[in-house]
Order: structure tokens, then C-alpha cells, then sequence
């Protein structure tokens, strides 16, 4: 709240009820700015924990900061690893506290939305877990992706109602992140 304040930054949520209603969940936000898991914070506020990829981790400044949160990091380049890495967020999530993964993988280079990878889909999954989608409609006015410097702005974000991932198979998935890609496609065009 303070650095948000400070910053000059404040949100405009809708559905904030759905970060509440359903945890432990895996919470899918679209990636577009520094600034997102600071706002990220604010909103989730405690029982939580980011996966980031490894790269993060050399990160000067954030690196030991997400290492301390708890962040489980995964190794991209090796499939077979990052399905071993995931556990730990499988196990965290039975264990009652929630994770934050966007499934983009990395920072979106305009507004529009990626291809989404399965990590976050297939952890929640195996967890049993619900999935509650984060669209941040404008993080870029508070903090442009290469910007060093946080500027005042109002940030709108849209919390999707949680989807339940009982009965999710193999089979299906693909299609379910589909559907889900497509919510946060129709969210940023409405």
C-alpha cells in the first residue's frame, strides 16, 4: 500500500471478490510491466507465492528478493526439469498457500496477449486447484517496460471468477487454456 501510494499508483478493481473466494488458487495474470507484482501484492496481499523463470533469479536486485518470498523458479530450457521444478508449487498449493505465475512466460512486448504456456495449468491441475485470471488493462502507463521510473497512474484490473480444474485431463487441456486466453483476449477488448 505504501509504495503504491508513494509511486502514485492506485487500482480500479473489478471482481476483487474473486481473490478471496477460492484459496488456495493459481492466480494468471498477463505480463506487461516491472510493476506487476508489486500490484500483484497489493491485491493477493498474504498465503502466496510467485514461480518465475530462472533467469529472474540472477536478477541483482529482485533475485534474492523472490528467492526470500519463497519463489519456486523454473528452468525453461529443460522440459523434463521444469515439470521436476513444479512440484514444489504442487505441494504448496495442497498445503493451502496460493501461486502467481504468468503464463505468457515473460513480459508482453505490446497490450496484446501472448501464447500461454501450461505450467500454471498443469500445476493447478495436479493440485486440484481452482484458476483465477488477473487482467491488467494498463500497468504500462505506471511503469513502461523498459522504464526505470514509476509514474502516477490509475491501474484497471479485471479478476475473472475462479475456474475449477476438477475433472481437467490431458486431453482437454489444451483446449481449456484456450478458453481461458481467450477470456483475457475479450476482458482487454471490452
Amino acid at each position: 500500500d505504501f509504495a503504491t501510494a508513494v509511486a502514485g499508483v492506485t487500482l480500479e478493481v473489478t471482481g476483487e471478490e474473486h481473490l478471496w473466494s477460492h484459496r488456495p488458487a493459481v492466480f494468471v495474470f498477463n505480463h506487461q510491466s516491472n510493476i506487476d507484482m508489486l500490484l500483484l501484492c497489493k491485491l493477493l496481499r498474504r498465503d502466496f507465492v510467485g514461480v518465475a523463470k530462472q533467469e529472474a533469479r540472477a536478477n541483482p536486485i529482485f533475485g534474492p528478493a523472490f528467492a526470500l518470498a519463497g519463489t519456486v523458479f523454473i528452468d525453461r530450457s529443460n522440459p523434463r526439469q521444469a515439470i521436476e521444478a513444479l512440484r514444489p508449487a504442487v505441494s504448496a498449493l495442497r498445503d493451502g498457500t496460493s501461486l502467481v505465475i504468468a503464463p505468457e512466460g515473460t513480459r508482453s512486448a505490446t497490450t496484446r496477449i501472448g501464447p500461454f504456456k501450461k505450467g500454471a495449468f498443469h500445476i493447478a491441475m495436479a493440485a486440484g486447484a481452482p484458476i483465477v485470471p488477473i487482467v491488467f488493462r494498463n500497468t504500462c502507463d505506471a511503469l513502461p517496460k523498459h522504464g526505470v521510473v514509476v509514474r502516477g497512474a490509475t491501474v484497471e484490473v479485471v479478476v475473472l471468477p475462479p475456474i475449477r480444474t476438477t475433472g481437467w485431463t490431458g486431453d482437454t487441456l489444451d483446449r481449456r487454456v484456450d478458453e481461458i486466453r481467450a477470456q483475457f483476449v475479450e476482458t482487454l477488448e471490452g
